[in-house]
């Protein structure tokens, strides 16, 4: 069985997730507990509290969990190309998640979000499963099954017209 080279080992994934959770807790206290923020904090801080930053790293982690989780082997070889459809697109991402994971995460208030990405971050192992059995589904949606070219019906024989006698009155 060939097992996938990782490209951050436990205890880095660990370290990371720890640390993002700790910005959010950090940008949720400092937002809407009402925390003083020194001037120190703020020049530690203020090139990595984009909060579009940790929610695309709390996604990959979560990926990197769930490909753990579902024990997905590495192809031999890479594709590129499955039934016709890159798999280099943006959207294969975003179709990866799924509508259920992407409403989860995705809220329209700003306080909303953060609790969402911290809830997500927490329940990590619970998410990873989710979207493991999604992986291990593959992209049902993507690659439709879709019929060859068949040989056409063949078409009905007109039918026989009948003689009309004509009136002649």
């Amino acid at each position: 069985m060939n097992t996938p080279k990782r490209h951050l080992n436990r205890h880095q994934r660990q370290r990371l997730l720890l640390w993002a959770l700790a910005m959010l807790t950090w940008i949720a206290s400092v937002l809407f507990a009402g925390k003083i923020v020194t001037h120190r904090q703020l020049n530690q801080r203020h090139r990595k509290m984009s909060l579009e930053g940790l929610e695309r790293m709390g996604i990959q982690l979560l990926v990197l969990r769930a490909v753990d989780v579902a024990r997905l082997r590495q192809p031999k070889r890479y594709r590129f190309f499955r039934h016709g459809c890159s798999l280099l697109r943006r959207h294969y991402f975003r179709s990866l998640l799924g509508s259920r994971l992407r409403r989860v995460i995705k809220r329209k208030d700003l306080h909303g979000r953060i609790f969402a990405l911290i809830d997500l971050l927490r329940r990590m192992d619970h998410y990873a499963a989710l979207l493991g059995a999604r992986m291990k589904r593959q992209l049902t949606r993507l690659y439709p099954i879709a019929l060859g070219p068949t040989s056409a019906a063949p078409l009905p024989r007109a039918p026989a017209f009948t003689p009309v006698c004509a009136d002649t009155s």
